[in-house]
């Protein structure tokens, strides 16, 4: 399995809820997608009272059952229009480590972090530069600090 996740930054006064709109609109789209095991609909908001993040950011994440189905995606009309909307995006991708613990309803947030001494829910590491990926779902923001970057999860979409 192949995770993937890209991740474009929005401008400080974009109105993130045509963001939320789109995962709305849009996320059902992907499910029982070829391939797809799942797709989490990440946004951080820089104003967001309860989870703050430095940057507004749309910045799904996937997993996928084998390379060519991630490939087909990339080459889909789907992700063709998201580039001619915002931009093509870097995509960054880890080779799984253990088979992925999917995020289920009570989980809101996703914690990305690259301490490599801890156990997540999707782990893995990107051969590019040897760095390791931690993917916890969670239902709450942890009370002691971490290095790392939260993300609301406003949809899972399952392949």
């Amino acid at each position: 399995m192949i995770a993937m996740q890209y991740k474009i930054i929005l401008p400080s006064d974009y109105p993130m809820e045509s963001i939320e709109n789109r995962i709305r609109d849009k996320g059902h789209l992907l499910d029982g997608y070829p391939g797809l095991l799942f797709k989490a609909f990440l946004f951080s908001v820089k104003e967001d009272a309860d989870y703050p993040s430095a940057i507004n950011s749309y910045a799904p994440f996937y997993v996928w059952r084998d390379t060519q189905a991630m490939q087909g995606f990339l080459r889909s009309e789907g992700f063709a229009a998201l580039c001619e909307q915002f931009g093509r995006p870097e995509v960054k991708t880890w080779l799984l480590d253990k088979a992925p613990i999917l995020p289920d309803d009570s989980r809101k947030l996703a914690l990305f972090d690259t301490v490599t001494d801890t156990e997540g829910d999707v782990c893995g590491f990107d051969c590019r530069d040897w760095t390791s990926l931690r993917v916890h779902w969670l239902e709450k923001q942890l009370e002691t600090a971490v290095s790392g970057q939260y993300y609301r999860i406003g949809y899972v979409a399952h392949g």
